[in-house]
């Protein structure tokens, strides 16, 4: 998924000051403690994490602009990486989707695209279903207990998730659909 973070950030300053955004929301901010992280790994739930959220809004904040705001951090799948995973599945391959998410941003993700990931994905493992985000080891050894043995390659943009890829659990790596459709072509 492309993320527009700088959209995302802009529409939650019509609301929230830059310090609640880095400090609390987390942007610009990999810390544990923050609302996000926590609520990313399921610590916290949706009714909290908007409640929250809304007691640092400026007042008249209502809920849907937080939610619309939240969810601007998503710009879409492209076409192409859709296809390139559809042509995956065509050869034989199983695809899985990893993600560091969090409840109200899947729910807007499979308003867009449930059809698509229910029919190219394999298995589906969620940050905030099961409690721990990329790039910790328990994340990588819990997938690659799940999905079994044999040749992975784990696409991902982060080189930090990569990295932990090849050292926790032994997978190739590239970081990008383009990069994978060159390895496989």
């Amino acid at each position: 998924m492309k993320h527009d973070r700088e959209g995302c950030m802009y529409d939650l300053r019509q609301f929230l000051s830059d310090e609640d955004i880095t400090n609390v929301l987390g942007f610009g901010n990999d810390q544990d403690d923050t609302l996000r992280a926590r609520f990313e790994v399921g610590a916290c739930d949706t009714r909290y994490f908007i409640e929250h959220a809304l007691r640092l809004c400026k007042p008249g904040t209502t809920e849907q602009q937080l939610i619309d705001a939240w969810n601007k951090i998503h710009a879409g799948i492209p076409d192409e990486t859709w296809q390139t995973i559809k042509d995956l599945r065509a050869q034989g391959y199983r695809t899985y989707l990893m993600s560091n998410t969090d409840e109200i941003h899947w729910q807007h993700t499979l308003s867009l695209y449930r059809q698509q990931i229910e029919s190219v994905f394999d298995g589906v493992f969620l940050s905030f279903e099961l409690g721990f985000i990329k790039p910790s080891e328990t994340f990588f050894q819990y997938v690659a207990n799940a999905i079994g043995d044999g040749q992975i390659l784990f696409v991902d943009d982060m080189e930090e998730n990569r990295t932990a890829a090849e050292k926790y659990v032994g997978w190739q790596t590239c970081a990008s659909i383009e990069e994978l459709k060159k390895i496989l072509n």
